[in-house]
């Protein structure tokens, strides 16, 4: 599971649906790219989102 992973190396994601509702193939590199893309989005979007709840 993808969540397990990001949050071994301390990711923590506020919003997990879009990546636990894809379906990935493991020999789809293209796949994997846009897999990565939609962490680090949605782990920015997390990011300001704290760091606006901070404030």
């Amino acid at each position: 599971m993808p969540q397990f992973v990001l949050l071994r190396e301390r990711v923590e994601l506020d919003e997990v649906a879009p990546i636990l509702t894809t379906v990935h193939r493991a020999d789809d590199a293209e796949g994997a790219a846009d897999l990565a893309r939609l962490i680090h989005g949605i782990a920015a979007a997390t990011h300001r989102r704290r760091l606006r709840a901070s404030r």
